[in-house]
Formats: structure tokens, sequence, C-alpha cells
């Protein structure tokens, strides 16, 4: 029998005002070791303010409670601190420092010495494809090969948590790729991660489970496979009729499969069971002259889930 993760992340009853807007309304969650967790939300749904309040950069409320790696953050804010290493989205490097200055900056400000530095940023340079930059100063290099710099600025002391403020935002696909596969291998070593991002597709590629945040509380948490299967919303199938068809061929496809006529000679219904309905309708142009092509699946996928969840929260506030 397998035993249960560590927790790396409890937080309990998380709550912050700043004047009269409640930003993290009495909030509870945990984070097991080894975890890739999404905190998505629209803009101003409290993120930032709940990565800063369990960093130890905000204070909450006092009933509050934060435990990393069971220690309370209160009680060792320091060290709790030191746990975490943060890839922001905009990077606070200096920009006229050389990637190696930084990171010997870096490494100082966590009590490394000059040898372990040197030892651990080779490391990460060579596994960030940064190596031959390392003389480049910040300000010269392009966003991508930035980001990279940033991922091993955050690497540099080990830490067991890594935080991704979007990470791969404004990236090329190259860059993108890299930075996701690193995720991945992150995760395998054992780190845990959370990343707070806009783009639903890297959120539902990546993540163990997401929490969704809106107006300060959380909406749901939940793995991403589980939120798209229960979404009443069906997958959609889409295909192309090539050549005429005759009214009786309509009302038979139609009979079967509920199609909707489209434009341009396409097609499409709504399904539970897409690959059962293909077949189908594969059925039936065997027994017909219909010629089909470009048959598409378009899935419910985590951004259909988010925008309904967000759209509900909204029609519930406007019925109260």
């Amino acid at each position: 029998m397998m035993s249960k993760a560590q927790s790396a992340i409890k937080a309990s009853n998380l709550f912050k005002r700043f004047g009269d807007l409640i930003a993290v309304n009495n909030i509870s969650f945990e984070i097991f070791e080894g975890e890739i967790v999404g905190i998505l939300g629209p803009n101003g749904a409290g993120k930032t303010t709940t990565i800063r309040i369990i960093t130890g950069l905000f204070e909450s409320e006092d009933n509050s409670e934060v435990y990393i790696f069971n220690q309370n953050l209160r009680k060792n804010l320091e060290t709790c601190k030191s746990k975490f290493g943060i890839v922001p989205e905009i990077s606070n490097s200096f920009r006229d420092f050389t990637v190696r200055q930084n990171l010997l900056f870096t490494g100082r400000i966590y009590g490394l010495s000059k040898q372990e530095i040197e030892t651990r940023a080779k490391v990460l340079l060579n596994q960030y494809d940064l190596y031959d930059r390392i003389n480049t100063k910040t300000k010269s290099l392009s966003k991508g090969l930035q980001q990279r710099a940033n991922f091993c600025l955050a690497l540099l002391h080990d830490p067991p948590i890594l935080i991704l403020d979007e990470p791969t935002s404004g990236l090329d696909p190259i860059s993108v790729s890299i930075m996701r596969k690193r995720i991945l291998q992150m995760k395998e070593e054992g780190k845990t991660i959370l990343i707070t991002t806009h783009d639903m597709q890297e959120a539902q590629n990546l993540c163990d489970r997401v929490l969704i945040m809106n107006k300060g509380k959380i909406i749901t948490d939940a793995d991403p496979d589980t939120l798209r299967r229960n979404f009443k919303q069906k997958s959609t199938v889409r295909f192309q009729i090539v050549n005429h068809i005759s009214t009786n061929q309509i009302n038979q496809l139609e009979e079967k499969l509920k199609i909707k006529k489209e434009k341009s000679g396409y097609y499409s219904f709504l399904s539970d069971n897409p690959i059962h309905d293909i077949s189908s309708l594969s059925h039936i142009i065997e027994h017909s002259d219909i010629e089909v092509k470009n048959i598409t699946i378009k899935e419910v996928s985590l951004e259909d889930v988010f925008i309904d969840l967000i759209k509900k929260t909204k029609r519930s506030e406007n019925n109260d």
C-alpha cells in the first residue's frame, strides 16, 4: 500500500482585505509534495494575494494558518520562505548584470558559498541550454532566454516548492516546449509546483489539480480531467461533405446523429461518445454515396469549464 504524500502547503482560513476590497475571502486548501497545482482565475480573483500570503510576503488575518512542510509560517518565517523558488512573470533579475553575476548575487542571498553556486549554476545552465550565455548581460537576452535564466535563479538553492507566474507567457514555441518539458521533469524529481496562468490548455496539460478562484474564493478544487468529464457540455464532431447529397440522406444523418448544417458543406453534431458516433457516421457513409472528409473532434476543454464556472458565479451573485 502506497503511503500518502507529505503535505507541502496547508493553508487554513486565509483572509486579506485592502481597504473595502476583500482580496482573499476565508479560503483553505492543501497541496502535497510532488503535485503540480494550478491556481486559476480571472484578473482580480485573488491568485497573486494568495501566493503572497503562503510565501510570507503578506500577512493574513489572525485566525489563519499556513504550514510549509508542517512548519508554521509565522513562527518559522525565514525557514519557510527558503522552501520556495519563485519565477515571476516579469524578470526581477538585474538587467545590467551578466547571467553569472545574477546567479552569484542570488546564491549569496541564500547563504551559498561561491563553490556551491558555481557547481549548482553549471548544472542548471546546462539543463536550460544557457551555459554559453553565462557572461551575457540579462538585458541582451531574448525573453525566452531571460525566462530560462529566471528558472535557474529560482532553482539555485534547490527549493522543494516552485512558484511559477505565467511561466510561458509571450514565449516562442521552442521556449514554451522547453519550459513545459522541464516543469514535468521537476515534478518527476519530486518538486512541488504551483502555477498561476491564464493559459487553460497549459493548465490542462500540466496540472494534477486546479484551484479555480473568483472574487477571493475557491469555487472548485479538482483535477482537470474530472472537471471536463463532469461538465454538462458534450464534445463536438465536425465534418465536411464534399459531394451533393439528397434530402433523404440529410434526414438520415439528422435522425441518427442530430447533425447541424454549418457553412461551406460542413456539418456538426454533439456527442457524449464521439468515437462511437464517428463509427456510426462511417457506417452510414459506407452504405451510401456520401463523401466525407476533414472529420475533427473538439473535446470539452478546461477553458470551457472555467468560463462556465465563472459565468455561474456571476449569475449567482446577480440573483442574491
